[in-house]
Formats: C-alpha cells, sequence, structure tokens
C-alpha cells in the first residue's frame, strides 16, 4: 500500500489541479443558476492566479493528485474576509472518487501546520450553505463558526476560525 502524502504544487500541476476543482465543485452546479456555476467554475479553474498569492498544495498517491488546497500565509488572505494577521485556507477540493478517507483533513491540517510556523494567530476559512460536508468537518477539527459573510452567488458564507 502506498502512502498519501501532501506537497506544494507546481506550475505543471494547475491543470489537474484545475480539473479536480471543477469536478469536485459540480455537485453544486444545480444549486447555482447557470450563470453563477460559470462563474464559479472559472474561478476554480483559474489555477494560476490563485498561486499568485497563495501555496497551492496537492494530495498525491502514486504521482496521482487527488485533492488541492489554497494556503494563504498570513498578510496573503482577504481583507473583506479575514484580519491582516491570519493564515487562511480556500478552494479545497477531494476528487469525488476518493471522499470519505480524510483527504481533506489531511490538506486542512497541512495548512494549520503551516500557519503555525508563519506565526500566524490564527487560520482561518469560509464555506457556504452547500458545503454541508465542510460545515460539518471544520467544528470537528476545532474551527468555530464566528460569522455570516456577504452572500456570492446567491449562497450564504460564513467564516470559521481557529485560534493557534
Amino acid at each position: 500500500m502506498n502512502q498519501i502524502i501532501t506537497r506544494d504544487a507546481v506550475q505543471q500541476d494547475f491543470k489537474q489541479i484545475a480539473q479536480i476543482s471543477v469536478e469536485a465543485y459540480r455537485q453544486y452546479a444545480e444549486a447555482l443558476t447557470p450563470e453563477n456555476w460559470s462563474k464559479m467554475a472559472a474561478n476554480l479553474a483559474n489555477v494560476a492566479n490563485t498561486a499568485n498569492l497563495a501555496s497551492l498544495i496537492v494530495a498525491e498517491e502514486n504521482n496521482h493528485i487527488f485533492g488541492s488546497i489554497a494556503y494563504y500565509a498570513p498578510g496573503k488572505s482577504s481583507l473583506k474576509i479575514f484580519p491582516v494577521e491570519w493564515a487562511s485556507i480556500r478552494l479545497l477540493a477531494v476528487s469525488p472518487a476518493y471522499r470519505g478517507k480524510g483527504i481533506g483533513q489531511l490538506l486542512v491540517q497541512e495548512c494549520i501546520q503551516r500557519a503555525k510556523k508563519d506565526n500566524a494567530p490564527a487560520i482561518g476559512i469560509h464555506t457556504s450553505e452547500l458545503m454541508t460536508i465542510a460545515r460539518k468537518m471544520y467544528p470537528k477539527m476545532g474551527f468555530q463558526q464566528d460569522k455570516e459573510l456577504p452572500s456570492r452567488f446567491g449562497l450564504r458564507y460564513w467564516r470559521y476560525v481557529m485560534n493557534l
């Protein structure tokens, strides 16, 4: 049995990360208008833009990528959502075929460790009403929902925080 590892993504991974991200979020397409799904899918696929501010991390086994997450160091997060001194996480995606195996938790845990190394006082994440699995996972990992954010794509969003 091979081991699942996390590592920093390289540019050659971007196309696969985009595919996994769109595939992972596609389950929400029917809950959105076609226009909003198109916008969301374009945001998910714009991996190069995300990589300008964040560290992209992938989960892989046998050189096969099946999960990714964007880690924003303190000062790199969206100031509309997170205080400047916080680290943050965005765009957690696990290929549907690999769900239920702890991959999401593994990727989030890697980000928590990086935030601690960066001496961030807290790490934040935001999620929408559609992401019911994530909204159950984050509190189990020690995150607390702390405020509702402005809606996007016609959906309610909340911010979660873990003090480090």
